[in-house]
C-alpha cells in the first residue's frame, strides 16, 4: 500500500459538508452499482455498514430482509439526516476503530470506500473482523492502484493494489476479489474499484 495525501483532513465537519453537497446532486449510478455488489452475498442476519455517510447499502440490505441493519459514521448531522430519510435502518454515530459492538455480533459487515480514508487500515480491519461472526462476510471496496490526484486526492490517504488487499485481509479468512469498472473511467470519482469479499474463518 502506498501513502497518497500526507495530511489527514478526514474530519466529521469535512464529511458533513460532503454529505449535504451530495444530497443536492442525487444518486450516482456508479455508487449504486457498487452498493449492489457490496450487499451481493447478504442473505439474512445482523448487518452493518461501517463509515456509511450517504451510502444506501444499509437501506438496500434492510429492504431485502427487514433484519437488524445498522449504518455507522462519525458525521453526526449526516447520521441524523439519514435517520429521517431512511427509517428502519439503525443509524448510529460511532468510531470505526472502536465500534462498541460485542464480538461476533454481525453476519455481514460492509466497508465501502472507507479504508483509503483511514490513518490505520490494519487497526480498522481488526475491529471489523472482531465484530463479524465466524463464517460471516466482510464486503469492502476501494479504488484500485489509485495515483495522487486521480480520485479524491485531498482525502484519500492510501492506494491499494489487489496484492495489498489480499495481504491485509487473507489472514482473516477466504478472500474473493473482483473489479468494478466504470464507463466513465478515468474521470474523477469513477475509478476502477476493487470489490472484496472475505468469509471469516
Amino acid at each position: 500500500m502506498e501513502r497518497l495525501a500526507k495530511e489527514n483532513i478526514n474530519t466529521p465537519s469535512e464529511y458533513e459538508r460532503i454529505y449535504f453537497e451530495r444530497q443536492e446532486k442525487g444518486i450516482d449510478e456508479f455508487d449504486l452499482k457498487r452498493w449492489e455488489l457490496l450487499i451481493k452475498y447478504y442473505k439474512y442476519g445482523k448487518f452493518v455498514d461501517l463509515g456509511c455517510l450517504d451510502s444506501l447499502a444499509a437501506v438496500m440490505a434492510y429492504q431485502k430482509t427487514k433484519d437488524e441493519v445498522w449504518g455507522i459514521d462519525f458525521a453526526k448531522d449526516s447520521i441524523e439526516d439519514m435517520k429521517k430519510r431512511h427509517p428502519g435502518v439503525l443509524w448510529h454515530v460511532g468510531n470505526v476503530y472502536d465500534t462498541k459492538f460485542p464480538s461476533d455480533f454481525f453476519q455481514y459487515v460492509v466497508a465501502g470506500e472507507l479504508i483509503e480514508h483511514l490513518e490505520y487500515p490494519e487497526k480498522f480491519l481488526k475491529e471489523a473482523f472482531r465484530i463479524l461472526k465466524k463464517k460471516g462476510i466482510l464486503a469492502l471496496s476501494t479504488p484500485l492502484n489509485e495515483k495522487l490526484g486521480e480520485v479524491d486526492a485531498e482525502r484519500h490517504l492510501w492506494s491499494f493494489t489487489i496484492e495489498d488487499i489480499k495481504n491485509l485481509i487473507s489472514p482473516y479468512g477466504k478472500v474473493k476479489i473482483s473489479l468494478l469498472k466504470s464507463r466513465y473511467f478515468p474521470y474523477k470519482y469513477h475509478h476502477r474499484n476493487i470489490i472484496v469479499y472475505c468469509k471469516k474463518i
